[in-house]
């Protein structure tokens, strides 16, 4: 198997190329480390939604390639509180008077390493927080993101871990805007194991309520579908799958995105169903996570400790 990866430019930004003779991602660390191409070698299909130009990117930042979300999706007027502490964030999205998608997606990450080696063609970045005055006004623990990025056969996989560089602990959620150039034609389904839906309010904030699904998402037709919306997944618990797939029958193209158990929470959107994306987002939190008063296990809150890192894992397989 012939790996590969190596520099290139990208919409007109430094970036890195890994692939073998079945995948290949493009990497921009300028844009937040987002792999913003994934093309199917075999069948030479662009499976992400890529910008024209640079200029179409910062149009609409989340609706182009995997932004990485930390934390993902809105935090209620930017506000709460964790052990006795107060943290409030910017309003970045005045529509529902929310904090919106995180610190990260739009700064500049440092690459550390890319190579090919025993596991494949591998990229590896990261940022901490103290080179970002924004972050650590908002956020005031030192944290370190890392991202790596593998291709290995037919398997784009990533890795994300968080340390704690802070003297005290701090709640955390990660999430993948993951937006996919979906679907190509009419033949196109998509599937996805969960089973509770999130209840949502005006400001596309869950009310704390969940429903269950009338029936399970398997196989639905995605043609004149409207998605926007956040479900819970438990069913990982007892069966162990936790993954979205589209299917085009027409191209006869699988694509499975499987996460770990950490993934818990899933949000799906595709604006009007006539724009020409879908958004598969797997989060380890839900949305506004910190002020729902529900159990962790629930939510997907997570906690890291002072000098202590969490390591989660998601793949795209293609088939």
């Amino acid at each position: 198997m012939s790996s590969y990866v190596d520099e290139c430019i990208f919409l007109g930004q430094q970036a890195i190329r890994a692939g073998n003779e079945y995948l290949e991602i493009v990497v921009i660390p300028g844009l937040g480390s987002n792999v913003i191409s994934l093309v199917a070698k075999e069948r030479n299909i662009q499976l992400l939604r890529v910008p024209d130009t640079i200029d179409h990117f910062n149009e609409s930042p989340m609706l182009y390639g995997t932004p990485i979300l930390f934390p993902p999706n809105r935090i209620a007027d930017g506000r709460f509180r964790f052990e006795g502490r107060t943290y409030q964030l910017d309003i970045n999205d005045p529509s529902t008077h929310s904090f919106i998608h995180g610190f990260v997606h739009s700064k500049e990450w440092k690459v550390k390493r890319f190579e090919v080696n025993e596991s494949g063609a591998v990229i590896e970045t990261e940022i901490d927080s103290i080179d970002h005055e924004a972050i650590q006004r908002q956020f005031p623990h030192r944290f370190r993101l890392k991202m790596i990025f593998i291709i290995e056969g037919n398997t784009f996989h990533k890795q994300a871990t968080v340390e704690n560089l802070s003297q005290k602990s701090f709640p955390w959620g990660l999430g993948y805007h993951t937006t996919f150039a979906f679907p190509f034609h009419d033949q196109c389904s998509f599937s996805l194991t969960v089973d509770k839906r999130w209840r949502l309010d005006d400001r596309f904030l869950p009310t704390g309520e969940l429903e269950e699904l009338e029936k399970p998402i398997v196989d639905v037709p995605l043609k004149g579908q409207i998605y926007d919306d956040v479900f819970l997944s438990t069913v990982v618990q007892n069966s162990g799958r936790n993954e979205a797939i589209l299917r085009d029958e027409h191209n006869g193209i699988e694509i499975a995105y499987q996460c770990d158990e950490y993934f818990s929470q899933w949000v799906i959107h595709n604006g009007n169903g006539k724009q020409g994306f879908f958004c598969i987002e797997p989060y380890t939190w839900v949305t506004n996570a910190p002020n729902l008063k529900l159990p962790e296990e629930i939510t997907g809150k997570l906690v890291v400790e002072p000098g202590w890192e969490r390591t989660v894992g998601s793949r795209i397989s293609v088939r």
